[in-house]
């Protein structure tokens, strides 16, 4: 298989990218087994990129891209609906929180004591005044 072509990128190319200079136009491809085959001179016309790389790509300003590539699959991703009791039906795993009462929210906090002075403070204090 073939490397991208980008610098230090181990990743194998999945993606050909070719180009038309007088046309200023470039295209992106799947590579396959049979593009990677090919006469030396195919080879040589194509850049092999990884997906990656492909998929950031960019072209001078006033070309053209023609990504001909398939679309990448969409990650499949299972997300199992939560639980509220474990699997033995003994302990609950999380309870949902509950609105506290009215009557708990009309309550005024308890009032603190003040806070003693910070060291900065007591510094400042202490220093003598000019």
């Amino acid at each position: 298989m073939l490397q991208c072509v980008r610098g230090m990128c181990t990743e194998t190319a999945t993606a050909g990218l070719g180009y038309d200079v007088p046309g200023t136009r470039a295209w992106l491809y799947d590579l396959d087994a049979a593009t990677i085959a090919g006469t030396s001179r195919q080879r040589d016309m194509i850049m092999p990129l990884c997906r990656a790389h492909a998929d950031r790509i960019k072209v001078p300003v006033g070309w053209v891209l023609d990504d001909q590539r398939a679309p990448a699959p969409e990650p499949v991703v299972a997300r199992p609906e939560p639980s509220t009791v474990a699997a033995d039906g003994a302990e609950p795993l999380f309870r949902p929180r509950s609105r506290p009462e009215p009557a708990e929210m009309s309550q005024p906090e308890p009032e603190r004591e003040p806070a003693a002075p910070s060291l900065l403070e007591r510094a400042f204090r202490a220093a003598p005044s000019r």
